[in-house]
């Protein structure tokens, strides 16, 4: 599915639509590709009117919210990290957390860390203003 810039709220608000507390959505592709820009309108589309930014130098970063069952956003980045630093930090402790969405930018870094069900959609770059987003098939981009 090709995406500019102002189809992102209503993008961000058809994945939402999808997504259930505990999901893990996993969000892969090049630098500059749009993962945190994606993550910043799914947060708004939460009710979020916080600042978000990239997780990449802190590794995860944490967003209240109260958008349905949902409590919190969990966002990490595992951009900086091998394989073997990935049982680090903790950052398994909320996969699964039924009150929780956990988004991950760079998940192929951790796959085999990660639960089977993850949700992924794949970034690609078109031109500075397109993006091809690819989607896993327990997401369905013709609810898109």
């Amino acid at each position: 599915m090709l995406v500019k810039p102002p189809d992102l709220p209503s993008v961000a608000e058809s994945i939402l639509e999808q997504l259930t507390p505990g999901d893990v959505l996993a969000l892969s592709g090049p630098l500059a590709s749009g993962k945190t820009t994606l993550t910043q309108h799914i947060l708004q589309k939460m009710g979020y009117t916080g600042r978000v930014t990239s997780p990449t130098f802190v590794l995860e970063k944490h967003y209240p919210v109260g958008y349905k069952e949902f409590k919190e956003v969990v966002h990490l980045d595992f951009y900086r990290l091998k394989p073997e630093e990935l049982t680090t930090f903790g950052w398994q402790e909320y996969l699964g957390d039924q009150t929780t969405l956990t988004i991950i930018e760079w998940p192929e870094i951790g796959l085999e860390h990660l639960p089977k069900s993850i949700k992924t959609i794949k970034l690609e770059i078109i031109d500075d203003q397109t993006r091809n987003f690819l989607f896993s098939k327990n997401l369905e981009p013709d609810k898109i």
